[in-house]
């Protein structure tokens, strides 16, 4: 399994969710099959005799891994990789890239998006205005807000994660005349330059903006402990992974007021279903979007041109955006 070098080789190239993001043509030889989306007891069978793999929220788990025995190298056609067993790739010396910073203009103004319509209850709005009743007859609808909207320069956002996507926002924010306050790695002892503790951020934030991976570090980061330490008065938008928040202590979170607002793009399981307490409970004061926030132009031209230089470079033994090296 896994040679680096491969050019003389042609490869069998398979996709296996090519719905998300058309694949671009590749310039060396190659087969080429693609899928428009794999539900799980067909991975196997897709991608068994395959040289490499694009994929981008199918899961790859070590049982499908260890069956190729031809597999060389994953081109993830996204930013997160948490969808394959990385330990696994790494054991049979498979190499695996993404695509970094692909989609982080989308999921910034995505996230700014969700921000609003959190704090403002436009969907509610929306929904009250079109039945006509409540404000016709009381004239005023100030009731639904449950307290007082800030204006963006009133705000202090916390933002937790400050890679391409955390830069994003931050400049977002600024430009918006808010506070911006970049939260340290949780539990560190000494703060990096510019920083601030991890506490201080959840206690100070008006607004908190998850925008982090996740991996063992970060899963779990925001739990029933953590939403207490925030304002009561404070909004928190996710558009980092489902599974960085725990999702039972937010809708906890939520209907007893410990913070005011929240809106998500992304759910522990996905695509979400009833089953999700997000939507079972589906608390007033909650914000949904079905993990679209990446959805724009700019996004599917970086994907394409990404994807195209991490296979093109693979195959000439110049390997970029390597997420593990093959020994």
């Amino acid at each position: 399994m896994g040679s680096i070098n491969t050019q003389a080789q042609i490869h069998k190239i398979v996709c296996l969710d090519a719905f998300l993001c058309p694949v671009p043509p590749f310039s060396m030889p190659h087969e080429y099959r693609e899928y428009d989306n794999t539900p799980p007891e067909l991975v196997l069978e897709r991608v068994r005799d395959a040289t490499i793999i694009i994929v981008t929220r199918v899961h790859l788990t070590s049982e499908v891994i260890f069956q190729c025995p031809n597999l060389q190298f994953i081109a993830v056609m996204g930013i997160g990789y948490n969808t394959i067993d990385i330990a696994e790739c790494q054991k049979h010396n498979i190499a695996v890239s993404n695509c970094p910073a692909s989609s982080s203009e989308a999921v910034a103004e995505h996230a700014f998006a969700l921000y609003y319509a959190a704090k403002r209850r436009i969907v509610d709005m929306h929904l009250m205005t079109l039945k006509a009743e409540e404000w016709p007859v009381k004239s005023s609808v100030f009731g639904m807000y449950p307290h007082l909207p800030r204006v963006a320069r009133h705000e202090t956002m916390g933002i937790i994660g400050y890679g391409a996507l955390g830069k994003r926002i931050e400049k977002i924010a600024k430009a918006l005349s808010m506070t911006v306050l970049i939260a340290d790695r949780k539990g560190v002892a000494s703060l990096r330059p510019g920083r601030t503790s991890f506490v201080d951020t959840l206690q100070e934030s008006t607004v908190l903006m998850i925008g982090c991976p996740l991996d063992e570090t970060s899963r779990d980061m925001i739990r029933e402990e953590e939403l207490k330490m925030m304002q009561p008065t404070a909004s928190l938008i996710n558009v980092a992974r489902g599974g960085v928040v725990n999702e039972k202590a937010l809708v906890k979170a939520l209907k007893e007021g410990t913070i005011a607002n929240a809106a998500t793009d992304v759910f522990e399981i996905e695509p979400a279903t009833s089953a999700n307490p997000l939507i079972s409970e589906a608390p007033p004061n909650l914000t949904l979007s079905p993990h679209i926030a990446w959805y724009a132009d700019a996004s599917l031209e970086n994907l394409q041109r990404i994807v195209k230089e991490n296979i093109e470079g693979f195959v000439r033994g110049e390997p970029e955006n390597l997420v593990t090296l093959s020994p």
